[in-house]
């Protein structure tokens, strides 16, 4: 599941059911020590899927914290052909591009919602990969507004 998407909740919080949420990480508002698991060897958020959310109801501005993986159902969406599928901190991303984020290792990561706005999140890391060099890029080509 992308970040950014709509899904519908069916879990044991009953009057969250049979709207459309959005789909946030589960730190987005704050901190979910689940969510901050660190690799003792390197000091780093493990590489993983993470199987917990945050899901908004953004008409009455909702939230519902911590939100299980199997209690959600994406809502089916078409993303745009130059997304590219990026993950942060365990969590996947439907990414158009990035911009300066601070220093040469870190970027702000503009990406895709299903609410037709633009999200963007920092992420921070090692080495920039062959999918960070390609975002970099496609931020080169956007028009600055």
């Amino acid at each position: 599941m992308f970040i950014g998407s709509r899904v519908t909740y069916h879990g044991s919080v009953t009057e969250m059911h049979d709207r459309p949420l959005y789909l946030l990480p589960c730190t987005w508002f704050g901190q979910c020590d689940a969510c901050w698991e660190q690799d003792d060897e390197y000091g780093e958020q493990h590489p993983i899927e993470r199987d917990h959310f945050m899901a908004v109801d953004l008409t009455p501005d909702r939230r519902l914290h911590h939100a299980r993986r199997a209690h959600l159902s994406p809502v089916p969406h078409e993303w745009p052909e130059d997304a590219v599928p990026f993950n942060i901190n365990g969590y996947w991303y439907a990414a158009a591009y990035t911009t300066a984020g601070g220093s040469g290792r870190a970027r702000t990561v503009h990406f895709y919602t299903a609410e037709d706005f633009m999200g963007r999140t920092w992420c921070h890391f090692q080495e920039p990969a062959p999918d960070i060099r390609r975002l970099d890029e496609l931020g080169r080509r956007r028009p600055v507004i």
